[in-house]
C-alpha cells in the first residue's frame, strides 16, 4: 500500500478547526515548508470562521517569506518574474550599475506594460512573438526586449516554471542590412594626418598630447573597443617574447557614485582574449613604457593625474580632430569595423570574430564586417550573348 504522496513545498493540507478549554477556536492545518519538511500550523479566534481566515492568512504569509522568494511558479506573475531575474543580475559580479538600469529601463517601460500582469503559465511563443512584433511595429529596436525576455525566461526555465523557453521560437524581426562603414589603408592614414595636424594647432590650454595618435593605432592593431584600449594595462602585456602579446581582460566605465574605473572584465566571456601584436604595436608600447611616467595602475593610458580616464573624454578628444572635415562620420568603433573587414578579406570571418572577441561569428558579419556580394566568374558563358557581327556591305 502506497503513502500519503508528499505536498509540494508551500502548500498546506485540509484546515481542521476546533474549540479549546478556553471557549476560543483553533485552527490547524499540515504546512510544506521550502526544505521539504511538513510542521502544524495554528492560529486561534473567537469564532470557528476568524481561526480559519486567521489560519489561512498565516499559511500565505509563511508562503511568502519561506518559499515565495525562493521559488517561481508558472502562476506568478511576469512582473514577479523580472524583479526576480533583475534580483539574480543586481548580485552577478559581472554586471555593472550602467548595464542594471539599461536592464530595469527595459522592463520597465517595455515589458511591464505589455505584460506584466501575465502568469508566466500564460506567456507562450504567440504571446511573446505579439508583444516583440508590436514594439517592432512602432519603429523601435527590438534587440534589447528580446534579449530581456529570453533571459527572464531563461531563469523561468532552470526554475521549472516553463518547460521550455518560449522566446527561442518566436520569429526574427527582419531589418534592412545597415551599410557598414569602414577605413580602407589610404583613408586610416589621412585620418592620422588630421590627428597630427590637431596635435600641432595652437590652443588655449595644454596642447594635445600624443595619447590619442597612440591609442587609435593600438585600436587598428587589435581591433579593441575604446572602453578596452582606455583599459590597457602593462602587467597583461608580454613584449619580450617572440611573438609580442596583449591580454584583454577589462574595460574602462563609469559610474554615477564610483566615478571611472578599470571593471576588470569584459563586455563578454568571449571577449577576454589573448591577441598578438604587430610590430608598430609593439613600438608604440615600447616607447609609452620609457616615456610615460608609472603609475600604480599600470595603465598604458591615464590622465594628468595617473587617473583612469573617461570614454567621453577620449570621445571629445576625438571630435575635436573630425569635427568640420571629410571624416567626421568616422568614430571609434569605425576602427573596429575596419580592423574587422580588413582581416576578413585577408583570412575570413572566422578570424575577425576570434580578433574582435565576440561570441557568435554572425555578430562580426552582420555588424562588422563590409563584404559585397561577388557573383561568380560566369563571364565565358555569359560571353555567348555577344551579338553577332555584320558584315559589311
Amino acid at each position: 500500500m502506497s503513502g500519503r504522496p508528499p505536498m509540494p513545498p508551500g502548500t498546506w493540507g485540509k484546515i481542521s478547526v476546533t474549540r479549546t478549554k478556553t471557549g476560543t477556536y483553533q485552527a490547524e492545518a499540515r504546512y510544506a515548508l521550502f526544505s521539504g519538511r511538513v510542521a502544524k500550523r495554528r492560529a486561534r479566534a473567537h469564532s470557528e470562521s476568524a481561526a480559519r481566515t486567521a489560519l489561512i492568512q498565516k499559511l500565505q504569509a509563511l508562503k511568502g517569506s519561506d518559499v515565495g522568494d525562493g521559488e517561481l511558479t508558472p502562476q506568478r506573475s511576469i512582473a514577479e518574474l523580472a524583479a526576480f531575474w533583475l534580483k539574480e543580475k543586481e548580485v552577478d559580479n559581472k554586471v555593472s550599475a550602467n548595464s542594471l538600469r539599461a536592464y530595469r529601463s527595459v522592463v520597465n517601460n517595455q515589458v511591464l506594460p505589455a505584460i506584466g500582469r501575465r502568469r508566466i503559465a500564460d506567456c507562450r511563443t504567440s504571446v511573446i512573438d505579439r508583444v516583440i512584433k508590436d514594439r517592432a511595429a512602432t519603429g523601435a529596436d527590438v534587440t534589447k526586449l528580446r534579449n530581456a525576455l529570453h533571459q527572464m525566461f531563461g531563469v523561468a526555465v532552470r526554475h521549472d516554471a516553463v518547460p521550455a523557453n518560449p522566446v527561442k521560437e518566436v520569429a526574427r524581426i527582419s531589418r534592412p542590412r545597415k551599410e557598414i562603414t569602414y577605413l580602407d589603408l589610404e583613408q586610416v592614414n589621412q585620418v592620422r594626418a588630421l590627428i597630427d595636424t590637431e596635435m600641432k594647432r595652437k590652443r588655449p590650454g595644454p596642447r594635445m598630447s600624443a595619447d590619442l595618435r597612440d591609442i587609435v593605432d593600438l585600436m587598428l592593431a587589435t581591433g579593441c573597443r575604446i572602453g578596452e584600449a582606455a583599459g590597457f594595462i602593462y602587467p597583461e602585456i608580454d613584449l619580450s617574447s617572440e611573438t609580442p602579446t596583449l591580454t584583454v581582460s577589462g574595460t574602462i566605465v563609469t559610474e554615477t557614485g564610483k566615478g571611472t574605473f578599470r571593471q576588470p572584465w569584459t563586455k563578454s566571456d568571449a571577449g577576454y582574449r589573448t591577441l598578438f601584436l604587430p610590430p608598430f604595436a609593439v613600438d608604440i608600447l615600447m616607447r609609452r613604457m620609457i616615456e610615460s611616467p608609472a603609475n600604480r595602475n599600470g595603465a598604458v593610458f591615464t590622465t594628468r593625474n595617473g587617473t583612469w580616464r573617461q570614454v567621453s573624454n577620449w570621445e571629445r578628444l576625438w571630435n575635436r580632430v573630425v569635427d568640420g572635415t571629410a571624416y567626421d562620420w568616422v568614430t571609434f568603433h569605425t576602427f573596429r569595423k575596419s580592423v574587422a573587414t580588413l582581416i576578413d578579406q585577408t583570412v575570413d570571418s572566422k578570424a575577425a570574430q576570434a580578433q574582435l572577441g565576440h561570441a557568435n561569428e554572425d555578430i562580426t558579419l552582420e555588424h562588422y564586417i563590409h563584404k559585397a556580394k561577388v557573383a561568380p566568374d560566369l563571364t565565358d558563358y555569359l560571353e555567348r550573348f555577344r551579338p553577332p557581327i555584320t558584315p559589311k556591305t
